[in-house]
Order: structure tokens, then sequence, then C-alpha cells
């Protein structure tokens, strides 16, 4: 699919949990090189901020950064209402 129809297919945004490190990191690379902005959620701040950071110079999108261990009870509802502002239309959990 051409990089522009992931936008159209899914919306501006796409969350990407363990989005610090390894297969969660790559997702967020990927959907970032099709156009798609991210949010991601880990544990890792500093990683996900220069993740962040990687993604803007490479592919030009926005990012948000949302630390949070998701074993924890209150982590949804934290996340929820983080990104309740956004159109969120693809999980990568």
């Amino acid at each position: 699919m051409p990089a522009n129809e992931w936008s159209e297919q899914y919306g501006p945004w796409a969350l990407v949990t363990g989005a610090s490190s390894g297969l969660g990191a790559e997702f967020a690379r990927q959907l970032a090189a099709k156009g798609l902005n991210i949010i991601m959620t880990a544990r890792r701040r500093d990683r996900m901020e220069a993740l962040a950071e990687e993604l803007r110079r490479e592919h030009n999108v926005e990012s948000r950064v949302i630390s949070r261990d998701l074993t924890k009870s209150s982590a949804c509802d934290e996340i929820a209402a983080a990104v309740e502002d956004l159109e969120i239309g693809l999980l990568i959990n």
C-alpha cells in the first residue's frame, strides 16, 4: 500500500506499545515511514523521546510519548486520557 493510503485507511495516528525498543520501536519506524503520526507507550521515556526525535527528523511526523507500565491497572485509563484528543486508527500491541 502506498504511504499516503495508510493515513486514509487508518487515520492520522497509530498507537504502538512497547515502543522503547525491539519490535515496538521498529513498528513505530515503519509506520512513521508510511506517514502516520505515532503515539508511543512503554516504561523507558528516554528511549522513546530519542525515537520520537528520530521519527520527526527522518519522516516529518508528529509523535507523542507516554511513559506507563502496562502491568499497572491504571495504565489503560491514563493512556486513554492522554490521547482522547487524537484520532487513532491503528493499535500495535
